[in-house]
């Protein structure tokens, strides 16, 4: 940030206009009286630069569970606007559709929201909203009852076995029927429509789409179910309705280690260096299943499953940067033995940044003395100002939720009461009175805040001795110290919750319309004709929801669900040749029946290919602004791995 920037932003925060004046539709409603808007506090931390209500503004659209019964039971859906950094923006504004089913990206705006849609904010807003049954929206498919009663065994996840999670989810739908809730309506069908419905709410008429991931499947589905008003789509890491993706959920991990193979021997140092790599690498894989190298040099044992390891794990945006490159190496070691270069591969050393010296060292003979001695004066500072901005975020976003807290009345004394009450009862020694207030106390996470609530719980629970105490520090709190102690029991219950919404979540949608479509006998079917069998012992291989998706209840086939999409709709389809949770051939599926299509394939990029570099940023910047035009894409060359060699 320069600092006429972070000028702005501080008088911003401190002086923020209501919301009436940035976001008038709106704070009054929204634009659609069938889908009302209601304003809610945006989730913390914000990014650095935003000032809530004036450059973004997050609340819930209200849309019917069954689109097709529009005076049905209703569900809330969590979204959140940022504004264009222009006074003159396109009315075509982008939303992001995250992945899952069962993701959310609402609690995410500070994390990956603004990092990778930022671009698009020089001409357009950027719309986000949590999916139905996904992230802020799940409460509408979370069985708080039975989570309240099985505390124990979920703050223990490490210890959650295959029969406690089935006890659990067998208790959980059944909660969920017993409430009413219709969890047939939770698929990518109803998903679809609420795109339209969360737009128009909005205030939008034309839109982009970019979706990632299930948000692929979710934006081929809205091409189809609902392609009012969408101007271009741009699906990346695809997962389209008619693959069957988890029959075939290995063959990306797969697709990932020929990729390395095929690399390699495209460049001709590689080939040259490494003229069998696939057999080098069939043949270690059976070395290591036999006899692992054993853990020394303050390292584990290296076998089969590091092996899977050292491709799988490029999947994941900045761990161990370079790895591509030095996978020839490292097998040709293993296969002698030897492991230098994992070692330091594995210690970190390979995505150190380099300081300024290291930085001009290839350019060390063609620059004189006081040339070398400013270009490092430069260098240096860049590297402390890239350092500095680190920091000015952190304080902008400690002054931003300062300034809110401040606004809502809020003091130290809720953090106060809520050790009070910990203490106390933790002091009982009773394992029977901390169970049950803790479940009373985790029941405040799906209640209004109410100072009423907080003293029946105190009264019903605390020892007899420290009742009026706290009763007295509760009669100090402000109405925001009340509502910041039910949000700080909400913010820690859902964390231990976490691990089994997230299930839920995803079950929710995909055992009514996949796991119908896929079947444990084709999975296997699938694993026995691996060409690398050594990835049979990969994490991918996964049945774990045919296991779990007889406790939804099922649902009626959606006719034509299966189908190929068919569209003339301008789409950019992205696919990543590190990407080990969708393939390559899952995005050409995606392609074929898409008239207006442009497929482009991403070396060093996982899921999610525009994570990985700004040459995609720019890529989908550009194909959003002109959908019909050519796309520059010389960039994608400069992606490929450089590959270290025996004698570098």
């Amino acid at each position: 940030m320069t600092p006429d920037q972070i000028i702005a932003t501080v008088i911003a925060l401190l002086t923020a206009e209501p919301a009436a004046t940035s976001f008038p539709v709106l704070a009054t409603g929204g634009a659609k009286a069938e889908y009302p808007v209601t304003i809610e506090a945006c989730p913390r931390p914000l990014p650095a630069a935003e000032v809530e209500g004036k450059t973004v503004i997050c609340g819930r659209v209200d849309v019917p569970e069954k689109h097709d019964a529009p005076d049905g039971p209703r569900i809330a859906l969590s979204f959140a606007v940022l504004k264009a950094h222009t006074q003159s923006p396109a009315p075509d504004p982008l939303v992001y559709l995250h992945g899952g089913p069962g993701g959310g990206a609402v609690r995410d705006l500070a994390g990956i929201v603004v990092p990778i849609f930022e671009g698009h904010r020089a001409r357009r807003d950027v719309v986000t909203f949590d999916q139905r049954a996904a992230g802020i929206s799940s409460d509408m498919v979370t069985c708080f009852s039975t989570f309240e009663n099985s505390l124990v065994d979920l703050f223990q996840k490490d210890k959650l076995d295959g029969a406690k999670i089935e006890d659990i989810f067998a208790k959980c739908t059944g909660e969920l029927k017993a409430n009413g809730r219709n969890l047939s309506a939770y698929n990518t069908v109803e998903n679809a429509k609420d795109v339209r419905a969360v737009m128009q709410a909005l205030g939008y008429g034309d839109y982009n789409i970019y979706g990632i991931s299930y948000g692929t499947k979710l934006a081929l589905e809205v091409m189809r179910s609902a392609p009012e008003g969408v101007r271009s789509v741009v699906i990346d890491s695809v997962f389209p309705p008619n693959a069957r993706a988890y029959d075939t959920n290995i063959l990306p991990v797969q697709e990932g280690v020929q990729q390395v193979i095929n690399q390699c021997a495209a460049d001709a140092a590689c080939a040259a260096a490494f003229p069998d790599l696939e057999a080098t690498i069939q043949r270690v894989a059976v070395k290591l299943e036999k006899n692992p190298i054993p853990a020394a040099r303050g390292r584990p044992e290296i076998n089969v499953r590091t092996l899977i390891s050292l491709f799988e794990d490029r999947n994941a945006y900045g761990h161990w940067p370079n790895t591509t490159g030095h996978i020839p190496l490292i097998v040709t070691e293993w296969d002698r033995g030897e492991t230098g270069t994992y070692d330091l591969l594995a210690s970190g050393a390979t995505a150190r940044a380099p300081d300024g010296g290291e930085l001009l060292k290839p350019f060390a003979d063609k620059m004189t003395p006081d040339q070398t001695v400013i270009a490092r004066l430069l260098l240096e500072g860049a590297i402390g100002t890239k350092q500095d901005e680190t920091f000015t975020g952190y304080a902008l976003r400690s002054l931003s939720d300062s300034v809110a807290k401040s606004a809502q009345g809020v003091t130290t004394l809720a953090q106060r009461l809520d050790k009070a009450m910990t203490d106390a009862i933790v002091a009982t020694r009773s394992k029977e009175d901390m169970l049950s207030f803790a479940s009373a106390y985790a029941a405040l996470a799906r209640q209004t805040p109410d100072r009423a609530t907080l003293r029946a719980l105190i009264e019903a629970h605390l020892p007899a001795a420290d009742i009026a105490p706290t009763l007295a520090l509760l009669d100090q709190l402000t109405d925001g110290d009340v509502a910041e102690v039910f949000a700080a029991v909400s913010k820690e219950a859902r964390t231990i919750y976490k691990p089994v919404v997230d299930m839920l979540d995803l079950m929710v949608v995909a055992c009514t319309e996949d796991i119908p479509f896929n079947t444990r006998d084709q999975m296997q079917a699938v694993v026995d004709g691996l060409k690398f069998k050594f990835l049979a012992k990969s994490d991918n291989v996964d049945d774990s929801l045919y296991q779990l998706c007889p406790y939804i209840p099922p649902a009626l086939p959606i006719p034509g669900f299966h189908e190929p999409v068919k569209s003339d709709i301008p789409t950019l389809v992205m696919y990543g040749f590190n990407d080990t949770q969708t393939s390559t051939e899952e995005a050409l599926l995606a392609a074929a029946g898409l008239t207006r299509a442009v497929t482009l394939g991403f070396p060093e990029a996982g899921h999610a290919a525009l994570v990985f570099s700004q040459c995609a940023k720019d890529i989908g910047l550009a194909f959003v602004e002109r959908p019909l035009e050519p796309l520059a894409t010389a960039c994608i060359d400069t992606l490929k791995p450089v590959f270290i060699l025996p004698s570098d």
